[in-house]
C-alpha cells in the first residue's frame, strides 16, 4: 500500500498497538493518522496540524486510542482517535524545549519523554545540549518524576521499555546505554557503547540484550547478562551516512517477530536487513 498526503519529507512513522492505525509526521509540520485493513482502500483518519518541527511519536501501548506527539518547542500534544482532537497539551519545562522522543510503558498508563536543552544551528548533534529524563502520568496527565541522569548529562536520543515496562533503556550523544529501574525511579548501570551519538536502541527478543545503531552506522548487540559484552555486531555505514536534514531525521532498528532479522533504515533506496543469530 502507498499513503499519499504529506507535502514534505517524513521524518517519523509508527504503527499502532493493533498494526491498523499508523502514524507519520511530515517535515511540513503535519502528523497524519492511516487506518490500514487489507478488505478496504486505504483512508486518512486525520490529519493533525502543528505550527512547529515534529521529533517524536508513539502510541499508547494498549489501544489504537491515544497518539502522542513531541516537537521542537517543548509542547508533548495527545491526540484521541475515536474524537479526533487533541486531548491534552503538555509543555516541559523552557530549558528543555526539544522533546526528541516519547516512549509509552507498555503495562502502565505512563510515558517518558526525552528533551533536550538544544536543537538550533548547522552541526545539530553538537548543539543538543542536556538532557532531561520526564515519567509523564497518562491519566492525570501530569508530570510523576524526573530520572536521574547525573549532573549536567548529554542529551538523550531514544527510549525503549522491556516488554514488562520496569527496565528503560536510554541512550545518549556521547554514546553512552543507561539503563533504569521505573520502580525505583533510580538509574542501575550505563556503559560507553559507542564513540558517536546513538541514533536508536532496542531490547533483544529475549531481552537478555540490547542493540545500538550508532550515528556512523555502527551496530552493535550487547548482553544484558555480562556487562559491556558484544554478542554480535555489523557496519552499516554505507547505508547510514549522514541525512541531509539530520535535525529531523535519525536512523532507527526493527526486529522481525522471531527476533532473527533486523532491518535498520537507510539514506539511500536499499535498506540492509541483517541474520542476527541462527541460534534463536
Amino acid at each position: 500500500e502507498t499513503f499519499l498526503g504529506h507535502t514534505g519529507p517524513i521524518s517519523r512513522c509508527c504503527f499502532s498497538a493493533s498494526g491498523n492505525n499508523i502514524a507519520s509526521a511530515s517535515l511540513d509540520g503535519t502528523v497524519m493518522i492511516w487506518t490500514y485493513d487489507t478488505s478496504t482502500p486505504v483512508s486518512r483518519n486525520a490529519t493533525i496540524y502543528c505550527s512547529t518541527e515534529i521529533l517524536s511519536l508513539d502510541w499508547e501501548c494498549k489501544s489504537d486510542r491515544l497518539l502522542l506527539i513531541g516537537t521542537s518547542d517543548g509542547c508533548i500534544k495527545a491526540w484521541n482517535v475515536d474524537a479526533k482532537r487533541v486531548v491534552c497539551d503538555l509543555n516541559t519545562t523552557e530549558a528543555f524545549p526539544s522533546v526528541l522522543d516519547i516512549k509509552c510503558s507498555p503495562v502502565e498508563p505512563i510515558f517518558v519523554s526525552a528533551a533536550a536543552s538544544g536543537g538550533a544551528g548547522s552541526n545539530y548533534i553538537d548543539n543538543l545540549g542536556f538532557a532531561s529524563l520526564t515519567v509523564w502520568n497518562m491519566k492525570t496527565w501530569k508530570a510523576m518524576t524526573v530520572l536521574p541522569l547525573g549532573e549536567d548529562p548529554p542529551a538523550i536520543t531514544s527510549l525503549c521499555f522491556n516488554h514488562n515496562g520496569k527496565i528503560l533503556a536510554a541512550s545518549a550523544i556521547d554514546g553512552m546505554i543507561h539503563m533504569f529501574d521505573m520502580s525505583a525511579g533510580l538509574q542501575i548501570t550505563g556503559w560507553p557503547a559507542h564513540d558517536s551519538s546513538i541514533s536508536s536502541i532496542l531490547f533483544g527478543p529475549d531481552e537478555t540484550s540490547i542493540f545500538s545503531l550508532g550515528s556512523d552506522g555502527k551496530i552493535f548487540e550487547w548482553s544484558l547478562q555480562n556487562q559491556g559484552q558484544i554478542l554480535w555486531s555489523r557496519d552499516s555505514s554505507r547505508f547510514c551516512y549522514p541525512l541531509n536534514d539530520s535535525k529531523y531525521c535519525r536512523h532507527e532498528m526493527a526486529l522481525d517477530a522471531n527476533g532473527r532479522r533486523l532491518l535498520v533504515t537507510s539514506s539511500s533506496f536499499r535498506a540492509p536487513i541483517y541474520q542476527v543469530n541462527d541460534s534463536w
